[in-house]
């Protein structure tokens, strides 16, 4: 301890010795005579050094007397992990100030059993890099806590999420998460019997709240309460249960969101469990999918693209849904749900009031839903699944990307010149996006590889960033059209940048063994490559699943601004082989 800071805390002992001169003016205030304060123990508030050492001694003092650590008013800084073990830490609001200073040990954990953080205000020095360990979200509660609460705490900014939870029998009540570069509140690693009511979130980089199982895990999350929050502004979606059972999404409001205002799944790509036994009933749902780049788009969004079942038992029930940039409900995937889906308010989506795509199976009973004001039409089922509803359908079972699309043998040169071999190809068109970027894109095939020929419509291709940020061209290929879901053995996601970078979502592709070639051209860009076979011994005759997708950053400010596909956009392929398109090796 610095010699200051042992005079300071000489001097605080001093007139901590003193007769009290009146009453305390908050319950804070009056808490704090049976509580340790962080100041006894050598932290000074707003002056710029290091409290964390004084801190640490104040909770395990807390701990030794059974008494509660207090915080009291101005900033302190603390460079590494606070734990509180069966303690209570508490302050005066947003004056007691916990500033992290190390962006990858921001958390303020909870373990053992009755452990509380209320009444602090969480900030952090600048951060810009995402990070996703769990002692760099703000709090951390541990998966051996029991009994703990999280309460009327302010989290402003941070590296990873604002809250993350592995626990059980808890309570997350009346905190405002904003401005974290993850979710707002995280529920994972089989917590269970978890309420989450009455919170408020702003601006988080990702969900603004999630229920995450993931099959590592080796259970669900389960038994959760996600009730009267108010969230709005989020990059990502709303509110996300991705695996889980017995959770109720109740009486919330949600608005401007990026994705869609409510998500529900079992995800493929992050291998999460089926969801069960789940409730979403009379949420407000304003100004859902607002972030053309990203894809999981809806009002209420299911999406089954991974365990069998994927979704069962959900009611959807009394929800209003306002002013959504897609569909009011958006049912997608391949694998079965079974929903009951009732009276629900759909007011002014820019598509359809309640769309199954093609690929959806299961079964679903809907009655006594209105729409209004729906840019496509109020009840729009391209599926082939059970579906009993009291409102008519528009739509024939079927549509999507058109059928018999051949590729073409040959082998063409990989310069971006467009060899004659193309024209026997069937042009599969993208569609076409707000600024007008489309394009269309062909394969060809010979016995040692596929080629793929992108010719983009693009007034203002970029390359500023990496990845799907930068103007870019993907393919996702399933060689033996095997239809398994989750990718496999032959199947695999390519994409190549403006600037001719490649990349893959697929751990342990080979890139080295791509040839490719970018030529930019008046109006936008021709991406030639040829990627050879993975699994497959290819004949004439053979079909392939495939899908082409293109990225756009139109404003140049190296974040992606919208995609484009050959599929319908709304078809999960990114997670999902089965809803994938066709093409033929022809000869």
């Amino acid at each position: 301890m610095s010699i200051l800071k042992k005079a300071a805390c000489l001097l605080t002992a001093s007139v901590l010795a003193l007769p009290a001169v009146g009453p305390f003016v908050s319950a804070s205030s009056a808490a704090a005579a049976n509580a340790v304060s962080i100041e006894e123990y050598g932290a000074i508030p707003d002056d710029g050094l290091d409290d964390l050492a004084a801190i640490r001694q104040a909770v395990l003092a807390a701990k030794a007397s059974g008494k509660s650590v207090y915080v009291p008013p101005g900033t302190f800084l603390y460079n590494d992990v606070i734990v509180l073990d069966g303690v209570d830490l508490f302050g005066e609001g947003e004056s007691s100030i916990l500033r992290s200073t190390n962006p990858q040990r921001q958390a303020v954990q909870l373990a053992g059993s009755n452990s509380d953080l209320s009444k602090v205000k969480l900030t952090t020095v600048p951060v810009s890099n995402r990070l996703s360990s769990s002692v760099s979200a703000r709090v951390h509660v541990l998966p051996e806590a029991a009994n703990f609460t999280v309460k009327e705490t302010v989290i402003e900014g941070g590296s990873s999420a604002g809250i993350i939870v592995y626990g059980m029998n808890g309570a997350i009540t009346n905190n405002t998460v904003r401005d974290t570069l993850a979710d707002g509140i995280h529920i994972t690693g089989g917590s269970m019997n978890i309420r989450v009511e009455q919170n408020t979130a702003r601006n988080t980089g990702d969900d603004m709240i999630a229920v995450v199982s993931y099959e590592k895990n080796g259970t669900w999350v389960k038994n959760v309460k996600i009730a009267n929050n108010d969230v709005s502004g989020g990059h990502a979606r709303g509110i996300t249960v991705s695996g889980g059972s017995d959770v109720s999404i109740e009486d919330n409001r949600i608005a401007d969101t990026g994705g869609a205002g409510v998500f529900v799944a079992s995800e493929g790509s992050y291998q999460t469990y089926e969801v069960r036994n789940l409730k979403i009933a009379r949420n407000t749902i304003t100004r859902d999918s607002r972030n053309a780049s990203i894809p999981e788009k809806g009002g209420i969004r299911l999406q089954a693209t991974y365990k069998e079942p994927s979704i069962s038992n959900a009611i959807i029930e009394q929800n209003t849904i306002v002013d959504s940039a897609d569909s009011g409900i958006l049912i997608l995937g391949s694998a079965s749900i079974q929903a009951l889906i009732v009276r629900n308010q759909i007011l002014d989506p820019a598509n359809h009031g309640i769309h199954l795509l093609k690929t959806v199976t299961g079964t679903f009973n809907f009655a006594g839903n209105r729409v209004q004001g729906e840019g496509g039409y109020p009840f729009y089922n391209q599926s082939q699944a059970q579906v009993s509803s009291d409102l008519p359908n528009s739509a024939l079972p079927g549509g999507g990307e058109e059928e018999g699309a051949l590729a073409a043998r040959g082998t063409p040169r990989i310069d971006g010149a467009i060899d004659d071999v193309w024209s026997n190809s069937t042009p599969l068109p993208l569609n076409v996006d707000a600024n007008g970027t489309t394009g269309t894109v062909r394969i060809a095939w010979d016995e040692t590889a596929l080629y793929y020929l992108f010719e983009m419509k693009d007034a203002t291709p970029n390359a500023k960033a990496s990845e799907e940020h930068n103007d870019s061209v993907e393919v996702w290929v399933d060689e033996l059209n095997a239809k398994n879901g989750t990718r496999t053995v032959g199947d695999y996601q390519l994409r190549v940048g403006y600037d001719g970078a490649l990349s893959s979502a697929v751990r342990g592709f080979d890139l080295s063994r791509v040839t490719r070639a970018v030529v930019p051209r008046d109006g936008g860009y021709t991406a030639e490559f040829a990627v050879p076979y993975t699994a497959l011994s290819p004949q004439a005759g053979d079909t392939i699943g495939f899908n082409a997708s293109a990225n756009d950053d139109s404003d140049g400010d190296g974040r992606r601004n919208t995609y484009l596909s050959w599929v319908d956009k709304n078809l999960p392929y990114w997670a999902d082989t089965r809803v994938y398109g066709e093409v033929t090796l022809d000869n």
